[in-house]
């Protein structure tokens, strides 16, 4: 019940998007040598839909995406994202954080954002401390999450600070 509550919690921060404009590669150090990135946008991954069924092993209805043909492209993608930091230690797990494109008392914790405007954060090592709201850039790769219900549709694998 607590992953279920994690993840509907989770599914709230993600409705509002901001317009953001799109580039393309970006050059970034990282251990001495340069690594291409690409910059991903909040409105590139604003078309996400949820099927929504009840599933009898959790007793609740869940979500399974479906992802656009624009946000696909991403998959496996190193890339480059800004947003605003959001740890979810706050319902007891100190190890996932939540990057999303609209501060907290927007996101959709509290305003009904939809969930295509958060992104699981899964860092490559530890990230300093960050406080909630800080506008942060981090890189990594991009990977949509189509299996597994208790975690988010979009995360950032290896993400370190940009």
């Amino acid at each position: 019940m607590d992953k279920l509550f994690f993840f509907l919690l989770l599914g709230s921060l993600s409705a509002c998007l901001p317009n953001s404009s799109e580039k393309q590669p970006l050059n970034s150090k990282q251990e001495g040598k340069v690594e291409n990135f690409h910059k991903l946008t909040w409105k590139t991954l604003d078309s996400l839909k949820v099927d929504y069924y009840f599933d009898a092993a959790y007793g609740d209805y869940l979500g399974k995406p479906i992802f656009s043909d624009k946000t696909k492209v991403w998959h496996g993608k190193k890339v480059i994202v800004e947003g605003f930091w959001i740890p979810i230690s706050e319902i007891g797990d100190s190890t996932v954080s939540v990057l999303s494109a609209l501060p907290f008392a927007q996101c959709f914790f509290c305003s009904g954002a939809g969930i295509e405007t958060v992104m699981q954060i899964k860092p490559h090592s530890s990230i300093k401390r960050i406080d909630t709201d800080e506008k942060v850039t981090l890189k990594g790769t991009f990977y949509l999450n189509k299996d597994n219900p208790m975690e988010l549709y979009y995360q950032l694998m290896d993400a370190s600070l940009n």
